[in-house]
């Protein structure tokens, strides 16, 4: 309760702190999270991040309204157009635009910006995506012209998703005379220079991140809030007080425990959105898993990795623990997930389905779900010492190694990890617990420290490459290692210590992971053949599956909260949260 309080009245204090605005409504809002670990919209990988940079940057297209309807329409651009081989995209820019500073912007500095994007110098999390553009990744196939305003760029194969990417943080512009590859310029307002609608007064880590109007913005005459506060806390509690006591009219993170209450206190303001998303249970396979006395293959490790998934009664844990409408994973896309042909790959023929039983009562012990039976059969096949029997209902593994478990104390996160201890903790399995701050946990992450973790995916675009190259060995968001080196995890055992590099992978078992998985992967991005995409993108599912390293657990909602008066705030399923033509009644 003291720790509570103590929150309570810095949110006070933080208030009052907060720079003076422009005349007009200012907006304070509540993402969770904590301070986001990159401002740069280049070497940004997180939603919560994403939808602050979004508040002083913009994209050659973004969310707008579009006869009464949210959806991604020309933003720097004022039009563009296709070539009939659909490899040529060609943007119009709109006449007078200028950064928040007012300076002229050019096209120029859209080349300048995703080029730098792309470089392997700057090492950005997201540099993959811009594999699509020809030339990909030292000479991307870029012309501009300056003088007419024209931005051209050739695509390596047709991409209907690339107006997507368009709009996607890591394809903005940012200002070639502030930008520094460790994205401190993000952190400074005298530096943060952007196009978006609002521009950086103030960046306080822990704190705030304060925005004011950017009378440069194109649509400027159409942004009416004079500012928005972004508010950097974790603490679920202290969230909801500041909405409780009207400090803040948005937030996000929200424990499900007061679902109930919430609903029927400010009936209609907790709304639970639409999101294309996969929640999951990530596991580094340089992480050992074998039995004391035993050592199992890197391929006997996977096995092991999915069982402990497979324990997981996923239909109780969106019941009774997450509350918020979530669907239960069968796989790791999500529900309602195109791949180009079918408009949702989870009722499409010949995409597999896994934890197809994670609710099913067994019929040889009513205390297990047949799932559980499956995975405790398999860790028995694979040599796990233990004590009890199924029929008796007192399985114990007593030799598996424990799993130190990480998690960032956000949303629902702290319960469902609670969940899944308490389900390996039934049969033995010990996981220690360790709660990070957002950004302490992804730089873990990102250096291969951490042996598993909560992580979540929610779409970038609507395509499954989206979810499929989170784990190609180039993308600096594979954290559980595929394809890549060991980091700076030290804990690996002889045979775990090239588990990521190693011929260890594929349905077989017994290739590198570019050569099972980064080669689906390619497929996928740059065939042509409808059919033959499809069977890439069920294939690399099954591969990625078959590695145990990814346990997905539930596909996402967005539980959010706003006040009655707020107008015209968009909400995507992509997480995207738009303040750009927001009014308050």
């Amino acid at each position: 309760m003291k720790k509570l309080f103590a929150l309570l009245m810095a949110l006070c204090l933080m208030v009052g702190l907060v720079p003076a605005m422009a005349e007009g409504d200012v907006v304070s809002v509540f993402y969770g999270g904590g301070t986001p670990k990159s401002g740069d919209p280049a070497l940004n990988s997180a939603s919560s991040g994403s939808n602050v940079i979004k508040l002083s940057h913009a994209g050659l297209l973004g969310f707008q309204w579009v006869d009464g309807k949210a959806e991604i329409a020309p933003e720097l651009a004022e039009s563009y157009t296709i070539s009939e081989d659909q490899l040529t995209w060609t943007f119009t820019l709109r006449k007078g635009l200028k950064w928040s500073d007012g300076s002229d912007f050019k096209a120029s500095d859209i080349a300048y910006s995703w080029k730098r994007a792309a470089s392997p110098e700057l090492g950005a999390d997201y540099s993959y995506m811009y594999e699509i553009i020809d030339g990909y990744p030292s000479n991307l196939n870029i012309t501009v012209d300056d003088e007419a305003g024209v931005f051209a760029v050739k695509l390596a194969a047709p991409a209907p998703y690339f107006k997507d990417l368009a709009a996607f943080p890591t394809f903005y512009p940012v200002k070639e005379a502030v930008a520094d590859n460790e994205g401190i310029w993000a952190t400074k307002a005298e530096t943060n220079i952007g196009m978006g609608p609002f521009r950086m007064t103030a960046y306080k880590v822990d704190d705030v991140i304060s925005f004011e109007k950017n009378e440069y913005y194109w649509n400027a005459e159409n942004v009416k809030l004079a500012g928005v506060n972004c508010y950097l806390a974790e603490d679920n509690a202290a969230i909801l007080a500041a909405y409780e006591n009207d400090t803040a009219q948005f937030i996000n993170s929200i424990d499900p425990v007061e679902f109930d209450r919430l609903n029927a206190t400010y009936p209609g303001e907790l709304v639970f959105h639409e999101m294309q998303g996969t929640y999951y249970v990530l596991f580094n396979v340089y992480k050992d898993m074998s039995p004391a006395g035993k050592q199992l293959s890197v391929q006997e490790q996977s096995k092991a990795r999915f069982a402990l998934g497979q324990m997981v009664n996923r239909e109780e844990l969106v019941q009774y623990v997450t509350k918020a409408g979530q669907i239960p994973a069968k796989g790791f896309y999500p529900t309602k997930l195109s791949d180009g042909t079918n408009p949702d790959v989870r009722l499409a023929e010949g995409y597999t389905t896994w934890y197809a039983d994670t609710a099913t009562i067994s019929p040889e012990n009513e205390e297990y779900t047949v799932d559980q039976v499956s995975a405790i059969n398999a860790l028995i096949e694979l040599g796990y010492a233990h004590t009890g029997t199924v029929a008796e209902g007192n399985i114990q593994f007593t030799d598996f190694p424990t799993v130190e478990f990480a998690f960032n104390n956000s949303g629902a996160n702290a319960a469902i990890i609670q969940y899944v201890q308490e389900t390996w903790n039934k049969v033995g399995i010990t996981a220690v617990i360790n709660q990070e701050a957002w950004a302490t946990l992804q730089t873990k992450l990102k250096e291969g420290d951490a042996e598993a973790a909560r992580m979540g995916w929610v779409a970038d675009f609507n395509d499954v490459l989206n979810f499929l190259e989170i784990f190609i060995s180039a993308s600096g968001n594979n954290y559980p290692r595929l394809g890549r080196d060991i980091g700076t995890y030290t804990r690996a055992s002889d045979v775990s210590k090239d588990a990521g590099t190693g011929a260890y992978w594929g349905l077989e078992g017994n290739k590198t992971w570019a050569d099972a998985y980064d080669a689906l992967a390619s497929e996928v991005k740059f065939t042509l053949d409808p059919a033959a995409r499809v069977k890439a993108a069920q294939m690399a599912e099954e591969v990625l599956m078959a590695t145990g390293s990814v346990a997905p657990l539930y596909y996402y909602t967005n539980p959010a909260m706003t006040k009655p008066n707020v107008e015209g705030l968009i909400i995507m399923p992509t997480g995207d949260v738009i303040w750009n033509y927001v009014t308050l009644k």
